[in-house]
């Protein structure tokens, strides 16, 4: 793995000042939103591939076998492969901080930014304190009934059409990541 200073000094303006680089913790697989998409997810997959099953066994037309064969892959993803798509692209995302910007770099050629200058910003801690994610231009609600899927899912390709917050998710050491942001805030 690549020093993320590494991905994130070039990206610096002159006269702007890096506070603070980090990642995602990979580890870190279920978000609050899971409370409904692992329910919903169970439920579509079951449906679909007892849909299947009893076409594979009593369907004398192909027709209603090809039906149901995109409802099983959407159903497997969403149960299974959501979670392998969010680990590599955490594995990928590197962060950083300095005291005009909140940077997200994805890969070697996704970067996604968020001025800090009067930008509400949304800071919320794991239960056990150990992991923190910082929403930048917090809009308020956003997610499944707010209008888009919720981002840090493995969903979050369903928000294409209306762009991606600017996010620091499941960051861990948080107080080094909360004083630079204090930090940034007072410059």
């Amino acid at each position: 793995m690549d020093d993320p200073r590494s991905r994130i000094l070039p990206l610096l303006r002159q006269g702007e000042r890096l506070l603070w680089t980090g990642r995602p913790d990979p580890q870190v697989r279920f978000t609050g939103a899971d409370a409904f998409l692992v329910p919903f997810s169970v439920l579509w997959g079951g449906f679909a591939i007892f849909w299947e099953v009893m076409v594979v066994t009593t369907a004398k037309q192909p027709f209603f076998l090809l039906w149901g064969i995109p409802f099983v892959l959407v159903g497997l993803y969403i149960i299974f492969g959501r979670f392998i798509v969010k680990k590599r692209r955490k594995l990928r995302t590197v962060y950083g901080l300095t005291d005009r910007r909140a940077i997200v770099c994805v890969g070697d050629r996704s970067v996604s930014e968020s001025s800090l200058n009067a930008t509400p910003t949304k800071v919320d801690r794991s239960r056990d304190g150990r992991h923190v994610s910082v929403t930048f231009g917090y809009q308020g609600m956003g997610g499944l009934f707010g209008g888009g899927m919720p981002q840090n899912t493995g969903m979050d390709f369903f928000n294409l059409g209306r762009g991606q917050t600017v996010a620091f998710y499941d960051v861990e050491d948080s107080g080094e990541l909360i004083d630079a942001l204090d930090h940034a805030r007072v410059s």
